[in-house]
């Protein structure tokens, strides 16, 4: 990619890093895209600045119920991802730092292996749609806005089994860029 990324046209949840590796430093910046059938100009803080990029998603439907856990705040490094419960979340074991979440269904993430201590229930926040394709997801750039400890996650089920909710299970879609 060499910096030279202007702009784009995509769908789905794009994450562009300004280092090799999705940025697995905290002192690399990220940019994301979050859109349904989108073509247009990378904003000017992060135009010619791309050394990386990866999906966040389901690789087999655009609103597959999916989750993407990684090492690093605002998306870098390691990633652990899936779309059944985990017991463990394997390398990622108390290392943590930030979530994507996608599609209509919701995740609850626990502090403890075997869905065991604290938790949150988390639906998709935001609600593009474009022809009548819907994308739903939400980030967590790091762990203080999900009211968890940093490294804290060690486990994941698909379902709100938790008396902490966020986000919205009937949140209303909008037109293009449109975050609810």
């Amino acid at each position: 990619m060499d910096n030279t990324i202007e702009s784009a046209c995509e769908t789905g949840n794009w994450i562009l890093y300004d280092t090799p590796n999705y940025g697995s430093n905290d002192t690399e910046f990220s940019y994301r895209f979050t859109e349904v059938s989108w073509c247009g100009n990378i904003a000017t803080s992060f135009r010619n600045m791309a050394s990386s990029l990866r999906y966040a998603g389901s690789p087999n439907g655009l609103n597959d119920n999916y989750y993407n856990l990684y090492e690093g705040t605002h998306f870098r490094g390691r990633e652990f991802r899936g779309n059944t419960n985990a017991s463990d979340v394997g390398d990622l074991d108390m290392a943590v730092s930030s979530l994507v979440v996608t599609g209509q269904s919701s995740w609850t993430f626990y502090t403890g292996l075997h869905y065991t201590g604290a938790n949150v229930c988390v639906y998709a926040f935001s609600h593009p749609t474009h022809d009548g394709i819907d994308l739903d997801s939400t980030f967590y750039r790091n762990m203080d806005d999900l009211g968890l400890p940093d490294n804290s996650i060690r486990s994941v089920a698909r379902g709100c089994l938790s008396e902490r909710v966020l986000g919205h299970p009937g949140a209303e879609r909008g037109g293009r860029n449109a975050s609810n």
